[in-house]
């Protein structure tokens, strides 16, 4: 009985492994498909869902969790606009109107996205990471507009369009 042990150990770790490994390979693949590899693969290989899926569940899987880091960032905007607006209360106009726009990342498009890939129907889904885009743009041009002085957010609001172009990638696969 002793002997059996490390083989049933072995032959666990084994099946793990082999799990692992084409997940890996989901992964990569799905990652090659959209346009920031680099950012599709440390996004979804960080994110323990993305060992779980399967079968064809996979893309509607990798979709959410991409789904879920636009909406983390979107909150980080969101936290950033208000320490901007505590510390700059002379760009209070267009920090406000960028937070309603974020706002409505998180309350519609990101929802709905969430809600469509859930559903099976990733037109939705799709058309909400477009928005993201729109709203990432909305939010810029109202502050260049207002204030003649660099985009605060710039770095987060290319992270945030990014994320919801990859986001969109993987869930165009699901069409």
């Amino acid at each position: 009985m002793r002997n059996l042990f490390p083989i049933l150990m072995l032959l666990t770790n084994l099946s793990l492994n082999i799990d692992n490994n084409n997940n890996n390979n989901i992964i990569r693949a799905t990652c090659r498909e959209t346009p920031y590899y680099s950012l599709c693969l440390s996004v979804l290989e960080s994110d323990p869902r993305s060992y779980k899926a399967e079968g064809s569940d996979d893309i509607t899987t990798l979709g959410l969790i991409m789904v879920d880091a636009v909406k983390s960032k979107s909150i980080e905007i969101m936290k950033k606009l208000k320490e901007l607006e505590k510390s700059n209360p002379e760009w209070r106009v267009p920090l406000n109107q960028c937070y309603m726009v974020y706002n409505t990342v998180l309350r519609a498009d990101v929802t709905v996205a969430v809600e469509a890939l859930k559903r099976g129907v990733p037109k939705f889904a799709e058309d909400g990471m477009d928005d993201v885009v729109v709203e990432a743009q909305t939010c810029e041009f109202s502050f260049n507009y207002y204030n003649k002085s660099d985009f605060p957010i710039s770095n987060m609001s290319k992270d945030i369009v990014e994320l919801s172009k990859v986001a969109k990638s993987i869930i165009r696969m699901l069409l």
